[in-house]
C-alpha cells in the first residue's frame, strides 16, 4: 500500500491475470503454429483472430496488472483493468467488513444476494454495503447492493475506510434539504 494524505492505493492479487495471460499466449502460438500450414486464402481469417486475441491479452490479461484499488479522503475507487471501475462515496457506504462467505472469482455478479464480485483471489476479501443499488454496466446494467473485492492488506484498508468515514460531517436530519440526495 502506498499511502498519502489525499490518496491511499491498495493493490490486489495478480497472480489470477498472469495465469489468464500464459494461456492466451499459448492459443495465440497454437494459432500461429495452426495457421502456418494452411492456404494463402485463411491468411485474412489468421491476421483477424490474432487481432482479437492480441485485444483480448491487453485487456483482460495485461490491463490488470496495473490497477489498483484507490482510497481518498471522501471515495472508494474500485479498478480492476481498463473495464472495471466504481467510484463510491464514503457516504454511500453503509457498511464495510470482511467477507469470509462463498464467493465467484472475477468480475461477476450473484443473482441471488445482489452482490457483486470484483476479485481475483479468494484471500483478504471485503464486502462493500451500499445504502442504496447501484446499476453496473459491466455486468449487463444489473444493479447490486453489495460488492465484494479483494486487497492485499485488508485490515489496513478497513481500518483507514473506517477513520475516513468518522471524518465525515454528519448529516443532520431537521435540516431542510436533508433529503434531497435521497431522491428517486
Amino acid at each position: 500500500m502506498k499511502q498519502s494524505e489525499k490518496l491511499a492505493v491498495f493493490r490486489y492479487a495478480k497472480t489470477r491475470f498472469i495465469s489468464r495471460s500464459v494461456v492466451i499466449v499459448m492459443v495465440m502460438v497454437f494459432t500461429v503454429l495452426m495457421f502456418r500450414a494452411s492456404s494463402a486464402e485463411l491468411l485474412l481469417w489468421f491476421v483477424l483472430l490474432i487481432f482479437l486475441l492480441s485485444a483480448f491479452f491487453t485487456v483482460y490479461g495485461i490491463s490488470p496488472m496495473f490497477t489498483a484499488h484507490w482510497l481518498t479522503r471522501s471515495r472508494l475507487i474500485l479498478r480492476q483493468g481498463i473495464y472495471f471501475k466504481c467510484v463510491i462515496p464514503l457516504r454511500d457506504i453503509e457498511k464495510i467488513q470482511p467477507y469470509d462467505a462463498e464467493m465467484r472469482i472475477g468480475l461477476a455478479l450473484s443473482w441471488r444476494s445482489s452482490i457483486l464480485f470484483v476479485t481475483s483471489s479468494r484471500y483478504e476479501l471485503v464486502e462493500v454495503r451500499l445504502r442504496r443499488p447501484r446499476r453496473f454496466w459491466q455486468v449487463l446494467g444489473f444493479a447490486a447492493s453489495r460488492i465484494v473485492f479483494n486487497v492485499e492488506k485488508r485490515d489496513e484498508l478497513l481500518s483507514l475506510i473506517e477513520e475516513r468515514m468518522a471524518l465525515l460531517a454528519p448529516i443532520e436530519p431537521n435540516r431542510p434539504d436533508a433529503q434531497l440526495g435521497n431522491q428517486g
